[in-house]
């Protein structure tokens, strides 16, 4: 399920693309095309470019599959987790591109005799995608445990929240060497690109490298800081995954192009890997304290402490609610 899913997305993906360049092509407004304004025309790329990467990412995984000599539960899953996230968002911005029309079902459209683009069901169907074969957050979970086990099982005392002293104090003597040049290795620069990325990809390799090894570091870091409560920050780690999967993202997209070696995949994948860059340096700005007070909030809301917040709405008899 979780190779088929990538790939279906990835079909209801291309499908959007061919829609909304139809649809922006012949609709105009304020003298042009609707694809000619700035406004619907990054909406137009950014559907091209994350298509162009997930048919990488899920060709990639079915590549793996197909050879049969790999455990590939992790590349599977992280295809599952980057095809269902990137399709709601595909058929998100599809609707916003078709306006009304998108909101209007395909038979309804095919009644009043336009094209029956059926963009309503795929909305309303791409969203099931981030839930069925595991949800978004099962996946976040499992891959965040899958990268933090090696860390664990070498850490052994410091994990167990149960363990004595000394146990913890020989397991810091024990694992010290290692992550000494574990940490120096991920701190010195690396040089060099391989010659055959072309030039408007060289940029986004060396990121894609850096990006590596500062999730590395922070991986570490955060076991350091918050020991065996790291597996109750599910927040934290989301977002560690998240960057994980564009970085891989980014890898697979680069070598697409590479092996395509047509400007039209270079230009798919320097758009691609453009947006997944900014993705990465937003997560970077998330505040742990913002994690503890949404928290907490959440907390409180169970508790019956706001229960203000949902008054003033109208029941049945158009009374309304204290």
């Amino acid at each position: 399920g979780r190779l088929t899913l990538p790939a279906t997305n990835t079909a209801i993906a291309k499908r959007c693309l061919q829609i909304v360049r139809s649809w922006a092509s012949e609709r105009e407004q304020w003298g042009a095309p609707v694809g000619h304004h700035e406004a619907v025309s990054v909406q137009i790329g950014w559907i091209a470019a994350h298509t162009f990467a997930m048919e990488a990412f899920c060709d990639y995984v079915a590549a793996l599959a197909d050879r049969g000599d790999s455990d590939i539960r992790l590349e599977a899953a992280m295809s599952k987790l980057f095809c269902s996230e990137i399709v709601d968002q595909i058929a998100d911005r599809t609707m916003q591109v078709r306006g009304g029309r998108g909101y209007e079902t395909a038979t309804s459209l095919a009644e009043r005799g336009e094209t029956p683009w059926p963009v309503e069901r795929i909305v309303r169907e791409a969203r099931l995608n981030r839930i069925v074969e595991g949800t978004s957050e099962i996946m976040r979970l499992f891959l965040a445990r899958e990268a933090l086990d090696p860390h664990l099982r070498r850490a052994g005392a410091l994990a167990d929240p149960n363990a004595g002293k000394l146990a913890k104090l020989g397991a810091i003597v024990k694992a010290t060497p290692f992550y000494a040049g574990y940490i120096l290795r991920r701190m010195l620069p690396t040089f060099g690109v391989p010659a055959e990325i072309p030039g408007p990809l060289r940029g986004h390799w060396r990121a894609l490298r850096r990006g590596a090894r500062s999730l590395s570091r922070r991986i570490f870091y955060s076991m350091v800081r918050h020991g065996p409560a790291l597996e109750h920050r599910q927040a934290l780690l989301g977002r560690m995954v998240d960057d994980g999967m564009d970085l891989v993202a980014m890898g697979v997209t680069i070598s697409r192009a590479v092996s395509r070696g047509t400007p039209e995949s270079v230009q798919l994948a320097s758009v691609f890997c453009d947006a997944a860059r900014a993705r990465i340096r937003a997560r970077g700005t998330a505040k742990h304290r913002t994690d503890k007070r949404a928290t907490q909030l959440a907390k409180d809301v169970l508790a019956g402490k706001h229960r203000t917040m949902e008054s003033g709405l109208v029941r049945p008899g158009h009374e309304i609610a204290p």
